[in-house]
């Protein structure tokens, strides 16, 4: 075997090779996009009117200020019923009440990508135009991947009922490596783009960052002491850039893979304790655990043991002698 002939067996190997999971990190993920909306929409929904109404506490007018054209938002959806008698109360609740259902369907794979697509038509006309800190983005992604994967092919009710649907030549490993490349892409600009400035080289933005007004409000931690040991700012700064810039090298060698995961997730605990972003620190874990930890299969989901009671009951054939008749 000639190189390029090598090259070419080792590509097709890493694209197209069984995943060892049989499909279980496709479940993983689903269920758990659908476990963290839900979480992030339930600790927003006594404010909800107040955050995405008409009369929030953001004018809904500058709101669709940068809103695309092509995107219908809550407040439009809100007028639009008003304009039939309908109070935007009702229509919140209806809503709230219709995402959850969505919600709920994705996560246990009932019509999955029917309710994949509402689940992200209805997330974007919450959050067009409100900007939450970059976590947005990566659950319209994770939504997206959701659409175009065979997220209802695992670990779900629609596999129950379609029992018959071949999955034998189903080749999930080009999902999975889409979702890797997806991951090792957003660690490795958001290292370019810190080690553009300056103030990630000498600990600067990590000093900004934890006295933000917004910050630190677990723990209320006096980090005057890091004043007098700038050193330690910097080593801060020049570790964050290292696991990010690198981390599209070292977590596909298999001897340095672990430490690159383990080091990445103790940095997302450093800023989901310390910064207060715990939806976006636990959803980047997520990520991380989905696309380069989860190794073995999960066990099948059988919910058909619960519905014993409903299944015909056979009845075993008796041996029946001669004389038994004859009496």
């Amino acid at each position: 075997m000639n190189t390029l002939q090598l090259i070419k067996s080792k590509i097709h190997t890493f694209f197209f090779k069984e995943d060892n999971t049989k499909g279980s990190f496709i479940a993983f993920f689903r269920i758990g996009t659908s476990v963290f909306i839900l979480i992030h929409l339930m600790s927003i929904i006594l404010d909800f009117s107040k955050l995405f109404g008409k009369q929030g506490i953001i004018p809904h007018d500058i709101r669709e200020f940068f809103l695309s054209n092509q995107m219908i938002s809550f407040t439009q959806i809100i007028t639009f019923f008003e304009s039939y008698g309908i109070s935007e109360s009702v229509t919140t609740n209806g809503f709230i009440g219709t995402f959850i259902f969505f919600l709920l369907a994705l996560m246990f794979g009932l019509c999955t990508r029917f309710s994949a697509i509402m689940t992200l038509l209805l997330y974007k006309a919450i959050y067009s135009g409100t900007y939450i800190y970059g976590i947005d983005g990566f659950m319209v992604t994770s939504l997206f991947y959701l659409i175009i994967f065979p997220s209802g092919y695992f670990h779900s009710i629609d596999n129950l009922i379609f029992k018959k649907r071949d999955r034998n030549n189903l080749n999930v490993t080009l999902f999975k490596r889409l979702l890797q490349f997806n991951v090792c892409m957003v660690y490795f600009y958001a290292g370019l783009s810190k080690m553009m400035g300056i103030t990630w080289w000498n600990g600067e933005a990590i000093w900004k960052s934890i006295h933000l007004w917004s910050a630190n409000s677990i723990f209320n931690i006096d980090f005057t002491f890091l004043a007098e040991n700038s050193y330690i700012l910097t080593v801060m700064g020049w570790s964050v850039l290292l696991i990010e810039t690198l981390y599209v090298i070292f977590i596909w060698i298999p001897k340095t893979r672990k430490i690159w995961l383990y080091s990445t997730l103790a940095m997302h605990v450093g800023i989901g304790i310390f910064l207060d972003l715990y939806f976006f620190a636990s959803f980047m874990m997520f990520w991380n655990v989905t696309v380069f930890y989860i190794s073995e299969p999960m066990p099948e989901l059988n919910i058909s043991k619960y519905f014993v009671f409903f299944k015909r009951r056979k009845v075993q054939p008796q041996n029946v002698t001669l004389e038994a008749l004859n009496s």
